[in-house]
């Protein structure tokens, strides 16, 4: 907040940070952040979002998996990849973990 220079006193930087650090752990992670600016999802984005979920689930098991994702989003294109940086798998797997929620297991399971 001092880089971008907002001009914040430090009980409203203080404020803002236990805002966003819903857990108390000193820090603020980027689930707890997303969070904190997108609010909880309405019914109509609720819907939406399990709409695209089924679109992905190409095996309609009720969970995605890299299988999934692999057949939904193709990499190739991406700059990492056109660039050598990344592989297309370490793509896909950034992409997966994105949406996976707590263990990290590879799984992303519908609301």
């Amino acid at each position: 907040m001092k880089e971008q220079k907002l001009g914040l006193t430090p009980p409203e930087v203080n404020m803002i940070f236990k805002f966003f650090d819903e857990d108390g752990s000193g820090t603020i992670t980027y689930d707890e952040f997303l969070f904190g600016v997108r609010g909880e999802m309405n019914e109509r984005r609720e819907q939406m979002a399990l709409l695209a979920f089924d679109v992905i689930d190409k095996d309609k098991s009720g969970i995605l998996d890299i299988d999934d994702i692999t057949e939904a989003y193709d990499t190739s294109k991406h700059p990492d990849v056109l660039s050598g940086k990344k592989t297309k798998g370490a793509v896909l797997r950034e992409f997966l973990d994105t949406f996976d929620q707590g263990d990290k297991d590879g799984k992303v399971y519908p609301m």
